[in-house]
């Protein structure tokens, strides 16, 4: 009975603040409001592609056979390409080579008639947002100051700094910046069970993040090729200069037995045999070796083809027409949810701290 008339009270006690608590509910509607309006807006365009490889027959002993009767060892390289797997492509995409590639993407937008890279784009133009400002001046301020002091100080290394021949990679400040907002607006999500990989990028514009996707992808598909590829087109470049070279040995020693036959096509002396049996093995020699060059040279340029990846694309990229950030509906259900919260709390703390009061008042 007591849990009964202590609920009653407190539904009592509601309905009469109900008035307070609407306008906490009000106040924090409109203050969610004015936060979905002052955040900045974004686009999500995704694109999901599949890959696989080439099924390849098991050839590579009798590759590496020839190639050891030529004197080459090809080792492991023969299985080089299958070491790659979707599980590293995020890797890739936060890598040096593949940010610096995509920031300097020219991009279409729409306040620009030209168009514009990324990291010209992010480091000019875009503006910071409201709340960016905010945290800057509020609990971000004392970085803000210490980083107006390291800008004065530069005692960072800068890419004109460094010897352009030293072999090194050189990041200026605006540089990393940009490329901690890529880290942020770019993601890939890896399905490991059939190698579906899913890749989003936002933008302020629907248009400009179509092409960061669509770009993004192409280098994907571009570093991955390369890397898988990379010890197959290796041996393919030395296996082509190795049969240049065996035929012109080839060449030479064919010559040379022609030549012979030429001047000698009447002699029957046992010198003119025994040269001419010299001549016919070197050239023998030298068409087996040269035969046996142009197999090797024929698998190693199968073993290319066998090497590169099949980028399927699942779902190619599209313009979005919705937006992604701010989800204003959803940040006026929370905010309003809140305040209600806030209200009912305000409320039933007010009413049992007046009791406590009241009845600490009485006992004095």
């Amino acid at each position: 009975m007591n849990d009964e008339i202590d609920l009653i009270q407190v539904a009592r006690t509601l309905w009469t603040s109900r008035r307070k608590i609407l306008i906490i509910v009000l106040l924090f509607g409109v203050l969610g409001l004015f936060i979905a309006l002052v955040s900045p807006v974004e686009f999500t365009a995704k694109t999901i592609i599949v890959t696989r490889a080439e099924s390849r027959p098991n050839n590579s002993s009798n590759l590496s056979g020839l190639a050891a009767m030529v004197g080459i060892n090809l080792g492991s390289s023969m299985d080089a390409g299958s070491e790659l797997t979707p599980v590293d492509y995020p890797e890739f995409i936060q890598s040096l080579s593949f940010q610096k590639s995509l920031m300097y993407t020219p991009i279409s937008w729409q306040k620009f008639t030209e168009p514009v890279t990324i990291f010209d784009y992010y480091s000019k133009y875009a503006k910071p947002g409201f709340f960016q400002v905010l945290r800057q001046y509020t609990i971000g301020l004392p970085k803000t100051i210490i980083g107006w002091f390291k800008k004065k100080e530069n005692t960072g290394v800068s890419a004109k700094s460094g010897s352009p021949n030293d072999g090194l990679e050189y990041l200026s400040g605006a540089e990393q910046g940009v490329r901690g907002i890529l880290t942020e607006k770019l993601k890939l999500t890896l399905n490991t069970k059939n190698n579906f990989i899913k890749l989003e990028a936002r933008a302020p514009e629907a248009k400009a993040a179509a092409q960061i996707v669509k770009k993004a992808r192409q280098l994907l598909q571009e570093k991955v090729t390369e890397l898988k590829i990379n010890k197959a087109q290796q041996n393919l470049e030395f296996t082509k200069s190795l049969y240049e070279e065996k035929k012109s040995e080839f060449v030479l020693a064919q010559g040379r037995l022609a030549q012979f036959m030429d001047k000698n096509l009447n002699l029957n002396s046992e010198m003119a045999k025994t040269e001419e049996d010299r001549l016919n093995s070197e050239y023998q020699i030298a068409f087996s070796v040269y035969n046996e060059m142009a197999k090797l040279l024929e698998k190693a340029k199968i073993q290319v083809k066998e090497d590169t990846p099949i980028f399927s694309v699942i779902e190619e990229v599209v313009v979005p027409t919705i937006r992604s950030k701010p989800k204003t509906e959803m940040i006026l259900l929370i905010w309003v949810f809140l305040g209600g919260v806030i209200g009912v709390v305000w409320v039933l703390a007010d009413r049992f701290l007046g009791e406590a009061r009241k009845q600490w008042a009485e006992k004095r």
